[in-house]
């Protein structure tokens, strides 16, 4: 009798532990919903911060908002601060993702890419600028917040590095060059606009300002790798 107990045990572990493996998440689709979750959290931090200062808000109301506890916010995010990086990124995916999608070279298509990726092209883009103005404006005051911005475009230059180089057989050094130049082109385009009360458009924009930036710093960059090289 125990022997057929026993066998009927393991049949049944047979049949059950396949299909408990069928029920399992495929790991892309685990990926994608981390994302999806990182990316809601990310969107209402940006606007409760738009709405009422960095200051204001707190990382449980954030979590509300965003319908998580507060419990699995902090497994996404150390701080309220980090909480807007996924936002902030947003826009540096999208102009490097032109910018492989482009026939030139690179160092030829930055520019045109820069300043097209900058302009808002809908009602959404424009919405999406006008929420980051006022993250923008509180980096002074913010030293945390700070330090993700600057982390944000630190990584953004550091794949726009491998893209250079991969696209436009540019050396390391050349690459890091065109990287740097565009990176702090943006940045700076934004954080001026950001302490303006410039539109999106037009002079004194994102685009506009980026694209003075980038004209300037460029040249050096340039005449700087030349010295180098002489040495």
């Amino acid at each position: 009798m125990a022997q057929r107990v026993i066998l009927t045990h393991n049949t049944m572990k047979r049949k059950v532990f396949p299909y408990a493996r069928t029920m399992q998440t495929p790991p892309g689709l685990m990926s994608r919903r981390k994302a999806e979750t990182a990316n809601e959290i990310a969107a209402e931090a940006a606007r409760l911060f738009a709405d009422r200062g960095v200051a204001g808000v707190t990382a449980a109301e954030i979590a509300e908002a965003a319908g998580v506890s507060l419990r699995t916010f902090y497994r996404y995010f150390a701080t309220k601060e980090d909480a807007v990086a996924p936002f902030l990124e947003i826009g540096a995916a999208r102009w490097q993702a032109a910018l492989r999608a482009a026939e030139e070279d690179p160092a030829t298509a930055i520019p045109g890419v820069l300043a097209a990726q900058l302009t808002p092209g809908s009602p959404e883009d424009s919405d999406a600028l006008a929420r980051m103005r006022p993250l923008l404006r509180a980096l002074d005051d913010d030293r945390e917040l700070r330090a993700v911005w600057h982390r944000v475009n630190h990584e953004s230059e550091e794949r726009l590095v491998a893209l250079i180089s991969e696209r436009g057989g540019h050396d390391r050094l050349e690459a890091r060059i065109l990287a740097a130049a565009a990176t702090e082109a943006i940045r700076i385009g934004l954080e001026e606009w950001a302490r303006s009360t410039a539109g999106v458009h037009g002079a004194g924009s994102p685009a506009a300002l980026a694209t003075r930036a980038y004209a300037a710093l460029a040249p050096s960059l340039g005449e700087a790798t030349e010295t180098h090289a002489a040495h």
